[in-house]
C-alpha cells in the first residue's frame, strides 16, 4: 500500500501506518505532496490541503481519504464519489476541545476578563466601570442550537457543572430526545427569546445561512450574550455589532467568521464586547492528536477490508 500524509500528523497516528508490515507510508507537506499523488492509494489530510477534482485526477490509484477534522469543504465529495473514492472524517475528534472553548468563552465574557485585562494594561486599577461589573452564570438559561457532540458536551458542561437551566432546539431530535440529554426541549424562537447566553452548534447549511440574522438577533433578551463557535455563516455579523453598539447585547463570543480570514480592518477584532479568537476551539494538543489518529484508524479500517467509521459519501457503497 502506498500511503501519502499530505499534511503533519501527530507521532502516534505516524506510528500506526508505520507498523503496517509492506506498506509505503510517504510523510510530505501540502508544498510538496502533489509529486506523490500517482502512486498514492490513500490520502490523510487536515485543511490546508484542498483535494479538489484536478488534485483527484493526478491520482488515479486512489482509493481513500482520511480527513483529520470535522468540515470535509476542503475535499470534493461529488468527484471522489464519482470515483468511488471512500472519504471519511473525525467527528468525534474535537468534540471536548471545542466544548471547553465554548464555556471558556461564555465565562469570559460573563465575566468581563477582556475588558478587565485592558483596563490593567492601560496602567489603570481602583474603581471599576460600570460597564466592567460582570455576571453570574448560576441559575441563567442557556439556549443551545444544535444538540450534536459538541452542544451536548456544553449542555452537560454548564447544566452540572456551572447550575445553569439549558434549553435546547435540534430539528433533527425529538422532544422525547432532548429530554433525555438533561436539556429543556423548546422551540428555535423559543430558544432565541429565553436565552441569557445563546450558543450556536449548527452546521453550514442552506438553512442556516445568517440564521441569527438583525430580527432573530432583535428577539433575544435585553443583556444576553451570543456565542458562536459552529460555523461563520450562521451569523450576520453587521447585525451582530449593531446590537452590540446599541447596548441590546452584552457580548459576543466568536471563534469563526464569514469570510476566514477575517478581514483586519473588521471591528470584530477589536470591539470592546467581543471576544474573539482565530477558529482555534479545536486546536488543542489533545483534540488534534485524538482527530489524527482516528483519520489513521480509519484508513487502517478501510483497508482491512471493513466499512470505516464517519464515511461522509456513503453513496459509494450503493
Amino acid at each position: 500500500m502506498n500511503i501519502l500524509v499530505a499534511e503533519p500528523l501527530a507521532a502516534a497516528g505516524i506510528d500506526l501506518l508505520k507498523a503496517q508490515q509492506g506498506w509505503n507510508v510517504i510523510v510530505s507537506n501540502p508544498k510538496e505532496y502533489a509529486q506523490h499523488l500517482p502512486g498514492a492509494e490513500a490520502l490523510l489530510v487536515r485543511s490546508a490541503v484542498k483535494v479538489t477534482r484536478e488534485v483527484l485526477a493526478k491520482a488515479p490509484n486512489l482509493r481513500v481519504i482520511g480527513r483529520a477534522g470535522v468540515g470535509v469543504d476542503n475535499v470534493d465529495l461529488a468527484a471522489a464519489t464519482a470515483r468511488g473514492i471512500v472519504v471519511t472524517n473525525t467527528p468525534d475528534g474535537p468534540t471536548e476541545s471545542t466544548a471547553e472553548h465554548t464555556v471558556a468563552m461564555l465565562l469570559g465574557l460573563a465575566k468581563r476578563i477582556k475588558m478587565g485585562g485592558a483596563h490593567l494594561a492601560e496602567g489603570r486599577w481602583g474603581q471599576r466601570p460600570a460597564g466592567m461589573m460582570g455576571d453570574e452564570v448560576q441559575g441563567k438559561t442557556l439556549g443551545l442550537v444544535g444538540l450534536g457532540r459538541i452542544g451536548r458536551r456544553v449542555a452537560h458542561i454548564c447544566g452540572l457543572g456551572l447550575g445553569m437551566r439549558v434549553i435546547g432546539y435540534d430539528p433533527m431530535l425529538t422532544p422525547e430526545q432532548v429530554q433525555a440529554l438533561g436539556v429543556e426541549p423548546a422551540t428555535l424562537d423559543r430558544v432565541i427569546a429565553e436565552a441569557d447566553f445563546l450558543s450556536l452548534h449548527a452546521p453550514a447549511i442552506p438553512e442556516t445561512y445568517k440564521l441569527m440574522d438583525r430580527a432573530r438577533i432583535g428577539q433575544m433578551k435585553q443583556g444576553a450574550y451570543l456565542l458562536n463557535l459552529a460555523r461563520g455563516t450562521l451569523v450576520d455579523e453587521e447585525a451582530l455589532l449593531e446590537a452590540l453598539d446599541g447596548g441590546h447585547l452584552s457580548g459576543a463570543g466568536i471563534d469563526v467568521f464569514d469570510p476566514e480570514p477575517l478581514p483586519v480592518e473588521s471591528r470584530l477584532r477589536t470591539h470592546p464586547l467581543v471576544v474573539a479568537t482565530p477558529h482555534i476551539a479545536s486546536g488543542t494538543y489533545e483534540g488534534r492528536r485524538r482527530m489524527e489518529t482516528m483519520a489513521v484508524e480509519r484508513v487502517l479500517s478501510f483497508f482491512r477490508g471493513e466499512r470505516p467509521p464517519d464515511v461522509v459519501n456513503p453513496a459509494v457503497y450503493g
